[in-house]
């Protein structure tokens, strides 16, 4: 099991939104980079500067969000918890990402 280690001196939780998607999020990460998602011909069309890992009110399952620079919601994946969530964040793009939780 992954534990998101807590640091108040990391990230703003003042400044980063508490629902992407109409989905309440739950831990996120500080800005970083963290890839991009690519056009089939390799052409970056936007970069991933901030993941959050959210569910949707009445439901069981949980979202690892890919954002842009401006929050925006470029790239998800699903799992049924927390856990998978992060470790899917791990090994698709950083061993050891800081998860802030949110407030």
């Amino acid at each position: 099991m992954i534990v998101p280690r807590q640091r108040k001196d990391i990230g703003d939780a003042s400044m980063f939104p508490k629902e992407l998607d109409n989905a309440k999020v739950l831990y996120y990460t500080p800005q970083d980079h963290y890839g991009a998602i690519r056009y089939p011909n390799g052409e970056v069309a936007d970069y991933y500067h901030y993941l959050a890992i959210c569910t949707y009110s009445k439901s069981n399952e949980y979202y690892l969000f890919c954002c842009n620079e401006n929050y925006e919601v470029v790239s998800d994946w699903f799992d049924s918890s927390i856990d998978g969530c992060m470790q899917m964040a791990a090994l698709s793009y950083k061993e050891n990402i800081q998860w802030i939780k949110a407030q």
